[in-house]
């Protein structure tokens, strides 16, 4: 019976493995690989365009693509997956087993027989899977064997050559080398990720002109503790996209090996400025809602530095708030210290108050301030610093218990440029460990406006133009937008219209995607337009994960700074993206005959209304906002 049991055991495991339906184990191809035998019937390109984003499509024909794997799972930064790319372009393909390199290395052609597979992307990043889940989602593809022939290896094509301002779209899912970069100065001192936590981060690298590149490594990688290159050069992978921001894969640390060069300032150190300079913003009203939880505070114009130890400010989430925190709790070095700094803002009379808010936990030490400068110029030690007065959170507050500052009087700096420093010293040996917060900063009359610079302020009267040419080129990715007589104001929730730069192109957006209120309309209004003669208005719109129709423009005889409280006529004649349309596909509004207003002052006003809780959370961007 013994020798029996023996002999049943191994075939009954065998039978299950020939049976099981999660994962195939494979003969090796040889080593150089073999002909499959197959014939490609259509390209990569032609595949991606049977996909519409948002959707999910089963391949019903005989359909064979073939590629050669440009990045694979061989150092864990893709997980069950690997990316194919032919002459055409690039698609991830999700395969239900692991360690797929030995299969399907880097420099491998592959031949994908696609009938029954399907189509799907995940947050604009277009996949090929194998099933459709129960709730909808893109499978894994898990009879590997029926579908994927690894052919001859053949080694990895060149990659495209391309500055950050170059990347297009079409780079997705394709080894490109991004010429001229860096890492950003708050990530300088900074790991990848953290192989510790198995923690994800995205790094910023920048160019010499201050564009950003996301990139995002899993704490899964093999060099996920490896330090960030603080040169400036070649950074080599795969480009990818998370909704409307490109993110770039690195596929091991040879993809950062010619980052070795002087920094864009020279002399090959950190540089708290892409170029050298501090930049100069009109105003200041940053939330931080744009944060990730757990990120390094990464803002376009704000230095977060590290003068001692490894660790910066970070976004931290609480209760449905962002907001920015530094803290030794943990932390493995002797010291810590360190700055996160705004940009430079001109004060002026119309902005002289300066408000922000601050909170601490697990209080242990006074190792937060707040202060200010004249003299900053990228590196918070060799500026002269003055203590503001301002209220902070300290030993008698309560644990998370947000303090206002005060209205902070600036009056006496008009005229000149300004820097707002937070300064956190700690020490995680020494017990040196409380948690300090800071959010809502705001530059400006009273704390709550959007950088001073608007003439509605303190019972002005709006502006008045002849002309309008507004590209929004000047706005900061992920803040407010705030331009001279232009009104961004919030009817109901708390978001405002906001700059956003993609593909080297800044426009203003606005969503209720991950809105925390349930319901959201925001107006954007122009300054009040004099139209003494034919004129004609014309702008762009664009959509991006599109549910519902959010955006509307209206135009407006009696505008007194107050949408709420002005007329509006819907301008009905305009034409605005929408479902159609292919997402960040700009569309011309048609020039709209302004004739029936001469002889008065108009506004127009674009407003976006959405509402997260019920899924009306469609993107909506306007640009080139033109009276002629």
């Amino acid at each position: 019976m013994k020798n029996l049991i023996k002999f049943f055991l191994p075939l009954l495991f065998i039978g299950l493995t020939i049976n099981a339906c999660v994962k195939e184990d494979f003969d090796q191809p040889p080593t150089g690989g073999e002909d499959t035998g197959l014939t490609a019937t259509t390209t990569i390109a032609e595949l991606k365009a049977l996909h519409s984003f948002g959707s999910l499509e089963t391949i019903n024909d005989d359909l064979i693509v073939k590629g050669i794997v440009v990045a694979d799972d061989a150092s864990g930064n893709l997980y069950q997956s690997f990316v194919l790319q032919d002459e055409t372009g690039g698609i991830m393909v999700k395969i239900e087993t692991s360690n797929s390199y030995t299969l399907y290395p880097i420099g491998r052609e592959v031949y994908i027989k696609c009938k029954g597979l399907v189509l799907g992307d995940y947050n604009n990043l277009t996949q090929l899977g194998g099933f459709i889940t129960d709730d909808g989602q893109l499978g894994n593809i898990i009879r590997i064997s029926d579908h994927l022939y690894p052919g001859k290896k053949v080694g990895a094509p060149a990659p495209k050559v391309k500055t950050i301002a170059q990347l297009t779209l079409d780079d997705v899912n394709t080894l490109v080398t991004v010429t001229g970069v860096e890492v950003g100065y708050a990530d300088t001192s900074l790991n990848f990720a953290d192989p510790v936590t198995k923690t994800t981060y995205n790094r910023d690298f920048v160019d010499c002109s201050g564009l950003s590149l996301i990139v995002r490594t899993s704490g899964f990688a093999n060099f996920a503790g490896a330090s960030l290159p603080n040169g400036n050069g070649d950074l080599t992978g795969v480009l990818g996209i998370f909704r409307q921001d490109l993110q770039f894969l690195v596929r091991d640390l040879n993809d950062v090996a010619g980052m070795t060069g002087d920094r864009c300032s020279g002399g090959g150190g950190p540089d708290p400025c892409a170029g050298g300079t501090v930049p100069t913003v009109a105003g200041i009203d940053e939330d931080f809602e744009t944060g990730i939880n757990n990120d390094p505070v990464q803002l376009n114009g704000w230095t977060n530095a590290a003068i001692k130890g490894s660790r910066t400010w970070q976004f931290k989430e609480f209760s449905g708030n962002i907001y920015a925190q530094a803290t030794a709790f943990n932390d493995t070095n002797g010291e810590m210290d360190i700055w996160l700094v705004s940009p430079l803002v001109e004060v002026t009379a119309a902005a002289a108050v300066l408000t922000f808010e601050t909170a601490t936990a697990f209080y242990t030490h006074d190792g937060f301030s707040a202060v200010i400068s004249t003299d900053f110029e990228c590196d918070p030690t060799a500026a002269t610093w003055v203590p503001l007065n301002a209220t902070l959170a300290g030993a008698s507050s309560a644990s998370n218990e947000w303090i206002a500052s005060g209205d902070i009087d600036l009056a006496a700096l008009i005229g000149q440029k300004v820097a707002i420093g937070f300064h956190y010293v700690g020490s995680g040996p020494s017990g040196q460990t409380g948690t300090f917060r800071v959010d809502n900063v705001k530059l400006g009359t009273g704390g709550g406006n959007t950088g001073g610079n608007d003439p509605c302020q303190n019972g002005n009267p709006p502006l008045v133009v002849g002309t309008l040419s507004e590209d929004f080129s000047t706005g900061s990715n992920n803040t407010d937008i705030a331009l001279t007589g232009w009104t961004n104001a919030v009817e109901t929730g708390s978001r405002r219209w906001q700059a956003k730069l993609f593909s080297g192109n800044t426009y203003v957006q606005a969503t209720a995607f991950n809105d925390t209120n349930p319901e959201m309309a925001c107006w954007l209004v122009t300054p009040l337009l004099d139209i003494t003669g034919p004129k004609t208005l014309t702008f762009e719109t664009a959509k991006a994960f599109w549910t519902h129709d959010g955006l509307t423009v209206w135009i407006s005889t009696d505008f007194n700074c107050d949408p709420l409280s002005a007329t509006w006529e819907e301008i009905s004649t305009a034409t605005i993206a929408g479902s159609p349309n292919v997402d960040h596909e700009w569309i011309p509004s048609g020039d709209i005959d302004l004739s029936a207003f001469i002889g008065k002052k108009v506004a127009i006003g674009f407003k976006y209304e959405g509402n997260n809780t019920t899924g009306l959370t469609s993107s909506y961007r306007v640009d080139n906002v033109v009276l002629q």
